[in-house]
């Protein structure tokens, strides 16, 4: 073998075990691939554009931030749509609620406080509540919800079967195609 081979070899070996943190044994989480940009999409071009600026200046502060920013974006126009299979509807989120946070306090001596923050816009507000709760009372547990708003809409596409069938069902289960 040659040098640059034992070298290669060498590094391959040190970077298999800088993957293990050596003062607890555990595994580090591997991080899943960067998103990639869709073709014909100008908003994830230009976010593809501004993480590899970031990399070229050896930010990766910001490349991390375009990498977030280009994965909501993908999530949120471009993330396949679950299509029921006899219903010609798709189940998405409803564009003219915002979505609620709350936190309910389940510390306490002999049951759980109860205490809740409410519903509130964001998850900033809910993390000052609980601050305020915890300084109150030294509290430490909460559980936290997400809620969203969802909605059925018809499916948007061409010619073709609507479902397995090719039939879409009225009421009572009465088909209503021919």
């Amino acid at each position: 073998m040659d040098h640059e081979g034992r070298l290669s070899a060498t590094v391959r070996a040190v970077n298999d075990r800088s993957l293990s943190d050596a003062s607890t044994a555990r595994a580090l989480v591997a991080l899943p691939p960067p998103p990639e940009p869709v073709a014909g999409c100008a908003l994830c071009a230009q976010l593809a554009v501004l993480r590899a600026h970031a990399r070229t200046v050896g930010d990766g502060s910001a490349e991390t931030d375009a990498d977030v920013l280009l994965a909501r974006h993908q999530r949120q126009a471009h993330a396949p749509r679950r299509v029921f299979r006899y219903v010609p509807f798709t189940v998405v989120q409803d564009p003219s609620a915002w979505p609620e946070y709350e936190a309910r306090c389940v510390s306490g001596d002999e049951a759980d406080c109860g205490a809740s923050s409410g519903p509130r816009g964001g998850p900033e507000e809910v993390e000052e509540w609980q601050r305020g709760h915890t300084r109150e009372t030294r509290h430490l547990r909460y559980r936290r919800c997400f809620t969203d708003y969802a909605v059925l809409e018809p499916v948007r596409s061409g010619p073709g079967p609507t479902g397995a069938t090719g039939r879409t069902c009225g009421p009572a289960g009465r088909s209503s195609t021919p």
